[in-house]
Order: C-alpha cells, then structure tokens, then sequence
C-alpha cells in the first residue's frame, strides 16, 4: 500500500499539466440575457468539457491556446460554435425555431409540433418580453389572423380580440383564454360594477402580469379547438406561467422606467380664429356680430386658452417592476413572482396601478403520483373620464369631448388659480356653475378596484406508463368595487348638488375537470393516444349599486350616500351551469402521417329546455411531406408539412335565463298614487340553442435552408348558423322581440406567416417576423323574411351615435347613410339640385348629397353602404437585432381598408355659436 501510494504521488507530480490559458465565460439567453443554467460548454477537439452554473457562469484552466472553439449546447437552443481569442467571454444561445419536435401546449394536453394536424400558432419570445398592461395586447402584431383592438387609450382599458374575423352579431366574439389550464372568457362587463358607472370598463386581462407569462399558444381553427366545445368558436388563447427548473434555483429582478406624451393634437381655432367664425354665424343668421375688430385682433396676442393642452399630461410616467425565485430538486419545482405596475395616463386624472402576485408548485411524490398547484391574486385600481353621470344631467357625457368643443376665448382658471365655473357666456349655468371639462377631469372621482384569485389544483396518477388518470379543481373569483363621486361644482354635479354612486360585483367561478390519457406505440410505425374526460363548470354572479345626490357639501364624497338623498338603487345576481364530455384521438403512421379526431358535448343552463345539449367534432390530418423519400432531392427545404382540418364548434355567450320569461317592474297610477307592480317583459323560448360554427382549413408549414427561413401559410372558411338575433314581432302580442335562432355569418380568408433568421455571427444577429392575413366576412341570411336591421346602440355618447346596420350580404359593422358629393358652390347649385327632404334653409356651404334613386330628393331611401369597421388586411413586421449583449426589438403593425365612425370630427365640422371647430374653418 505504500509503494502504490507513493507511485501514485509521484505520477501526479510528473503529470501536471502546462496552463497556457484560463478562461472566465457566461452563457446567457440571446432575448433575454438572462443566465443559462446547466448548458454544456466544451473545447472543440478535446474531452475538456463544463457545465454552467447557477449564474449561468463556467471556468476552464486548461492547455490549450488562444485562440480555441467552445462547442456551446443546452436543450431547446440552437448548439453554438464560438472562437475565443481572449478571456472574458459571454456567449448568447438562441432558441431553436419551428422545430417540428417542439412541444406545444394544446387542449388538455401537449403535442410535438410535428403531430399537430390543426392551425397552432405561438407568439414569438420577444413579443413576450414587452411592458404592457394586459396579456392580451402581447397578441398585437405577433400572430396572423388575430386583431386585437382597444377600446380606449386610457392605462388598463379593455380591448377586443378577433381571431379570423367575428362570427356573431350579437352573442360573444372573444377568444376562450386558458390560463394554466383555468378556462377565462374575457367578458369585460365584470368590471363593470354599477349602472350609474360612468367610465369605460377595466380589462379583466390586466388582472394577468405579462412579466409571468412563458408561452402563448393560439388555437385557431376547429381541429385545434373543438375540444372546447361550445367555448372554441371564438379561437382559443392558451397561456402557460413561468414554472421553476429541477436541480435550479433563481433569483430574477426586471425593471423598466419610461415617459408618455401625446404624438398628435386635433388642429382647432384658436380664439382669433373663433371669433371671427362665429361673427360669421351670426352674420348667417341675421345677427349682430359679438366680437369687434379689434377685439379680434387683440385675441391674437392675448385671452387665448387652449383647452387640449391643459387637459393632456406632459411626461406622464410608466413604471414595472418584478421579482421572480424559482427553482427545485429531484422530485420539486417551485416559482414564485411578485410585480408592480404604474401606467399615469396622458389624460389629466387617468392612472392604472396593479399589484400581481403568483406560485406556482409541482412535487412528484413518487415515481407514480404527481401533485401541483398554480396561484395568482391580483389587485388593481383604475381611474378615468366619466360619461353615464353626465349624460344623466343631460349634457356632453364625455368630458374630454368638452375640451375640444369648448370656446378658446373662455380661461381655464381665474385669476388666483381656481377653476373658473362661472365666466362662460357661451354655455348654460346650472345652479350658478358653467361646464368646465378640465375641472370636470381633475375633481370627478372615478375609481374601479379589481382584485382577482386565480387558484388550480391538480393531481395526477400514472398507472403505468401508459394510462394516466388527471382530476383538475380551479376556482376564478374576481370583485370588483366601484366608486364615483361627482362634486356640486362640477358639470354633472352641478344640476344634482353632488351625484355619488357606489357598485360592487362579484362572479366566482368553480371547475372540475376529470380527464384519463393513453399513450402507446404500436411496433415501430404506430403512435396512438386518446384523451377522454368529464368536466362541471359552476358560476355564480352578484351585482350591487347605490347612490345618492343633493348633499351639503362635497367633502365626503361618496363615502356618506346616507347624507343626500338616495337614487334608485340596483341589485341582481345569477347561476350557469356547464356540463361536459370531451374525447380526442391521436394516431400517426411513421410519424409521416397523422389523424386527429376529436368531439365535445356541452350541457348549459343557458339555452332552452328543448336544446341543453350542444355536440361538436372535428377531425384532422397532416402530412409530413419531408420525411418521405421523394422529399429528399428537394434541395433547400428542411421540412414541410400539409394540414387539412375540419370541425363545428359553438357559442354559448349569451347572457342567462334568456330562454325564460321574464317579469320587470312598472309604475302604475292607482286612485291617484303611484305603485309598483309587476309585468311580463321577455317571451320565452325554450327552443332557444348555440349559435355553431363549421370551420375548413388547410395550411402548408415549410422550413428552408436549415430553418433560416420558416412559413407557415392558411386558407380557412367559417360558417355560422343558427345566429342568437332578437327579431321584431307583431306589437299585438305585447312584446316588440323575441330573441330566436335565425342567421348566418360567413368567413374566409388567408394568413401567412414567415419568420427569416437575416444575419447571424459570433456576435451579431437580426431576425424577422412577418405576417399578414385577409378576411372576408358578410351576413348570408337574417330569416323571417327579414333582410336588414339596425342593432340597438346606447343613447348618450357622441361616440356610440354609430349609423351601424346588419344587412345581408355585407359584412358586420357596415356604416350605412347617405353618400357626400361635395359641398353648394352657387345659389343656382341649391336651387336646382337635389336637397334633403327639399330642406328650404339649404345655403350655399352646406353639403352636397347623392339622390342614389333619381326621384330628384335625397330622403332614407337614397342612404347606401359607405364600407365596414373591418379591414381588408392587416398585417406587422417585427424585427430583433442582437450584438453582444444588447438587443433591440422593433415591429411595424398597421390595418388596411377598415372605416372609423369619427363623430367628434362630425361634431367639429358643425360651426355653432358656442362650441369650438376644425381649423380648416378659418
């Protein structure tokens, strides 16, 4: 033992080995520079090999000189060849993209990506990395054939999403949202608590830290979303949370700080201009003139205020902070986030704050049995422009309407800084106060507080390694509270000494999902699985609102309704239910060919006596083009892949108990005093059922030049029928609607996509991502030989005064009224040409109308289609440029061909003698 230790000592001595370099290096992801655990990092030509640390860091010692190549790998990124000439280095892996054995999250499950039969996009890597307040505007430019529109630009407004375009007129049009395996409808009236509310509703997607999102996967068309049944017509957005990594544990901060302004102002008079305009008016009219010369001229130097500027925030900051630990050991993985979001609004007294925090928990107790458990709570609060309050009190609704409309001679404030609520002779005093927008902004208190808990529980049992048996509990509980208060000084409050309202709603929602899996392989050629499963959906709502007016004061705002005097209060509350059965099968014959079948059958308490039950399969297929052997003197391409799909799916967003008869409420005078009784108010209907959705596609996914260039091609058709219409009947049965199934909407289109690596080398890289897509949408049949109708808009905002019509044959959101040819040049002009209804105070000016039918005036009868909402293309190109450690991500997105209903510039183009006008008066 001795002489072998001491050979042994002198070995070592006699081997050591020349250092000729040392080297320090990190490994970090190329998007998100953040580090690379675990990743293989090895001399190229040599056996000397490390494994990067928790802070993605490695050290070689070695004999070797400089310069030598690293051969860099990790799983899921492209393996790297770097030469190193000097010590330190940090090396940049990119993820592999478009690679057909990727997994991808899908319906109660994950398939390779070489097995999907249906149109499955995900949205790129850097989209994910951007700042904003909702998840769902991360779908903005990123995926073809989704639009995504927000409603407003006030921080955390809601937004709508169309995939391929809107199936119905009046159920819902947003995606199923699929939130660790939670299923969200994004029904934005949530946050709406109360009826006399007077802002626009909060998205109730902003309750979701985009900072802890993973991946976004999009369900597109029917073999991709049947399994959700009655919920899939829509599309479907799933989206996976971050989740900790075995054997690592993390600490992660991200940061980011920035400014707002406004890009561009409306050109307006400004109060020289003003002047001499309404002189003109007056002049028109026959009255004297109420501004001199000189005063107008004096106006060019002094007494103008500009209304726009002062209600537009300069600089108005946008912060985002979030703080991640993850990790875990062989049989745990654990993370943990916490973020905070403050967007200030460019308008004066808007402002979005939330408070996110999320665990996320999995322990795989024995080779067998696997536990999780996901957790999100959520707090928001939101402030904003009021509208409801004001159009009670019967004036401009929306006061940053006012600000553009009001007169540029009248101040802002008085002289010791007050606003000025006196001086306007160009509006009504109400209870000695005059409109002023900017004070109506700055003092109306307009608050919706959101919290939200989102919670799932899952167990999953293996009972060999085939057959695996999931039982799922989640559980979505949103609250939203609501406080307004306009004080008596103010255009709302001023005609009700003080207006306060306070709402609350609350929905919670259960869901228990029972699914059993199957995976086996059939010799070397055969791969099946199937999916079967039972799920029970349970959801409750409350909603109630109280208010008050005619205080003593404004001091308590809206904490003391008890001090005015009460306003009708509201109170409702409602159950659904929804029952169902899901199956899918899976097969593929040497992975060159695979089937997809899949079905659901929904049970909800939303639809008739007579049609509780809704059924919709699909079925899929694709093709592996380049695994066969034909494929392989096809220079250039790396894989192609033909997909052929086809499936019905429904629509069960309805609203509840509409198949019922319902009874409202009426005064009635009886003997001379007033009661409240009861009356019928809707017809039932218990054959009231889903609107369905058939849905064909066929798609080409195609990878050349070693994945550098990737394009993924669809052309779709969607039909549906049995649309959800209130449709007019005879006033002799008491009731002016009845909501029946009649109708049809049709869509079709194309989408491409193509995404490009343009420039890649040791330090420098530049990639593409392009898409465009096409829809084309109509209504094909109305029914009860009804052939167009005008849909009910809420009265009240200038904004929602939309000449919106549903005709067949064109598409939804069609404008229809009367068509412009300029404006009266002579008097002769508007003696001798066609007029509206012959109006005889018809002036030179004033604007020309098309008599579409020729009986020489322009009456209902000559209106026509002036085009949609909806564009005739959309398309984005996004760009990420990397050089070292520095990335740069840009994108161009836009919209061809859609139509605005600008009723503001319909209301500036009116020369009056009280409001502002477009510039192009003067």
């Amino acid at each position: 033992m001795q002489l072998l230790f001491i050979t042994a000592g002198i070995q070592a001595q006699n081997t050591t080995p020349l250092i000729q370099s040392k080297l320090d290096g990190t490994v970090v992801d190329a998007i998100t520079n953040q580090p690379i655990i675990g990743a293989s990092v090895n001399i190229k030509g040599t056996t000397h090999g490390v494994v990067t640390d928790t802070e993605g860091k490695f050290y070689f010692q070695t004999g070797q000189k400089f310069p030598y190549t690293l051969i860099v790998s990790y799983i899921g990124y492209k393996k790297l060849e770097v030469t190193v000439e000097k010590n330190p280095v940090i090396i940049s892996l990119r993820e592999e993209r478009q690679e057909l054995d990727e997994l991808v999250v899908v319906g109660y499950g994950t398939q390779k990506r070489k097995d999907i039969t249906g149109s499955v996009a995900s949205v790129p890597k850097a989209n994910l990395s951007q700042v904003t307040s909702s998840a769902d505007n991360l779908l903005r430019g990123a995926v073809a054939g989704v639009v995504v529109t927000q409603s407003s630009g006030r921080p955390g407004a809601s937004s709508s999403v169309r995939i391929r375009g809107g199936n119905s007129i009046t159920a819902g049009n947003e995606p199923l949202y699929v939130v660790d395996g939670i299923l969200i409808y994004n029904d934005n009236s949530n946050s709406s608590a109360g009826v006399t509310y007077a802002g626009a509703s909060v998205n109730v997607l902003s309750t979701i830290n985009p900072a802890d999102i993973e991946s976004i996967e999009v369900l597109k068309d029917a073999s991709a979303t049947a399994i959700y049944g009655s919920r899939g017509a829509n599309g479907v957005v799933i989206i996976t949370t971050k989740k900790g990594t075995k054997g690592q544990d993390n600490i992660s901060y991200q940061g980011y700080f920035g400014f707002q302004n406004i890009s561009k102002k409306l050109k307006l008079m400004n109060a020289s201009e003003w002047a001499s305009l309404r002189n003109d008016v007056q002049a028109s009219i026959g009255q004297a003139p109420s501004f001199s010369p000189e005063q107008i001229e004096a106006l060019k130097t002094s007494g103008n205020y500009d209304w726009q500027s002062a209600a537009f925030v300069t600089a108005a900051p946008v912060q985002n902070h979030n703080l991640s630990f993850s990790g875990g050991d062989e049989k745990s993985r654990y993370a943990i986030s916490a973020g905070y979001f403050d967007q200030d609004g460019i308008v004066l007294g808007s402002d979005f704050k939330r408070i996110s925090l999320r665990a996320n928990y999995e322990r795989n107790y024995s080779q067998k049995f696997k536990f999780g458990v996901n957790a999100n709570y959520t707090n928001s609060i939101a402030n904003g422009v009021g509208t409801n309050g004001g159009a009670a009190a019967g004036r401009n609704p929306n006061p940053l309407v006012s600000v553009l409309l009001t007169a540029p001679v009248v101040p802002i404030k008085n002289a010791d800084g007050s606003y000025n609520v006196t001086n306007n002779p160009y509006a009504t005093s109400v209870n000695g106060y005059v409109p002023n927008p900017i004070n109506d902004l700055d003092n109306t208190i307009n608050e919706t507080k959101l919290n939200r808990i989102l919670t799932s529980l899952f167990g999953e049992y293996k009972f060999n390694k085939e057959l695996t048996a999931k039982v799922a509990v989640s559980g979505d509980v949103l609250n939203t509270k609501q406080n307004y208060y306009a004080p008596s000084n103010t255009t709302t409050g001023a005609g009700t000494k003080g207006l306060a309202s306070i709402g609350e709603r609350s929905v919670g929602s259960v869901l228990n999902e029972n699914t059993l899996n199957y995976n086996t392989h059939f010799g070397e050629n055969h791969k099946f699985s199937a999916l079967g499963g039972y799920t029970l959906q349970y959801t409750k709502g409350e909603v109630v609102n109280a208010g008050a007016q005619t205080f003593v004061n404004d001091a308590n705002t809206y904490n003391a309704i008890q001090d005015g005097v009460p306003v009708k209060p509201y109170s409702d509350a409602y159950e659904s239910v929804l029952k169902s059965w899901l199956a899918r099968v899976n097969y593929s014959y040497k992975g060159k060919y695979n089937f997809t079948l899949s079905g659901r059958a929904d049970g909800s308490s939303r639809f008739g006596s007579e049609s509780l039950w809704g059924y919709f399969p699909s079925a899929g297929f694709s093709w592996n083009i380049t695994d066969e052997e034909f494929a392989n003197n096809i220079k250039g391409v790396t894989e192609a892949k033909l997909r052929i799909t086809a499936g019905t799916t429904g629509n069960q967003e309805i609203g509840n108990y509409l198949p019922l008869a319902s009874m409202g409420s009426v005064n009635y005078s009886f003997g001379g005093t007033l009661y409240t009784g009861l009356a019928p108010t809707r017809l039932a209907n218990p054959d009231l059922k889903w609107e369905k959705t058939n849905q064909y596609n066929v798609g080409l996914d195609l990878s050349l030049l070693d994945r550098k260039i990737n394009f993924v091609f669809d052309v779709y058709y969607k039909k549906t029928k049995d649309l959800l219409i209130n449709v007019p009947v005879p006033l002799s049965s008491g009731y002016a609607t009845v909501l029946q199934n009649i109708g049809g909407v049709e869509n079709k289109g194309f989408e491409v996509g193509l995404t490009t690596e343009n420039i890649k080398t040791e330090n420098f890289a530049w990639n593409s991502n392009i898409v465009f897509s096409l829809n084309r949408n109509k209504v094909t049949e109305i029914g009860n030989g009804v052939n167009e109708f005008f849909p009910v808009v809420p009265n009240g905002s200038l904004l929602q005064q939309q000449p919106v019509i549903v005709k067949v044959g064109l598409p939804l959101g069609s404008f229809w009224g009367y068509k412009t040819n300029g404006i009266f040049q002579t008097q002769e002009e508007v003696n001798t040409q066609p007029k509206i209804n012959s109006l005889a105070n018809t002036k030179v000016g004033d604007r020309k109308y098309v008599d579409t039918n020729g009986d020489g005036v322009i009456t209902a009868l000559d209106k026509g289609n002036l085009g949609t909402s909806q564009p005739k293309f959309v398309g984005s190109f996004s760009n990420t440029v990397s050089y070292n450690d520095f990335d740069l991500n840009f994108s161009f997105q836009g919209a061809y061909g859609g139509k605005i209903f600008n009723a503001l510039n319909q209301q500036l183009e009116i020369s009056t003698l009280g409001t502002n006008a477009a510039d192009y008066f003067k």
